[in-house]
């Protein structure tokens, strides 16, 4: 039951951490990009957890929603390199943004709520 809400609670806090790190002050990136890090550690952790336990159960939405949670890792990654450098974009600041928030909704999608609706 811990891994689901570990999974969950690290998507929200890591949408936050890639959102100000992108959008706030240049001086907060790194501070905000080692947050990021912790949450990649914790979601890696707690999904690989996850799908160990649901193996014989795996859907081709799950391989996409682990293929866009590792493009939105490396998206993450050179916006907050971008972000340290002064030469970061539009397109480097909203596409892990969006991403992140498209695997979060995907994974909602896929267990159906769990863990927010217990039911």
């Amino acid at each position: 039951m811990v891994w689901p809400w570990m999974h969950f609670v690290g998507g929200v806090v890591l949408i936050v951490a890639v959102a100000a790190g992108l959008l706030g002050s240049t001086k907060m990136t790194r501070i905000w990009a080692m947050i990021a890090r912790v949450c990649y550690i914790l979601i890696i952790l707690s999904g690989v957890l996850m799908i160990v336990r649901s193996w014989p159960h795996i859907e081709l939405l799950l391989v996409v929603k682990v293929i866009l949670a590792l493009a939105m890792i490396a998206f993450a990654e050179i916006g907050f390199a971008k972000k340290s450098n002064d030469a970061v974009s539009a397109v480097a600041i909203l596409m892990p943004i969006v991403l992140a928030v498209v695997v979060l909704a995907l994974g909602l999608f896929l267990t159906h709520g769990f863990p927010i609706v217990m039911g």
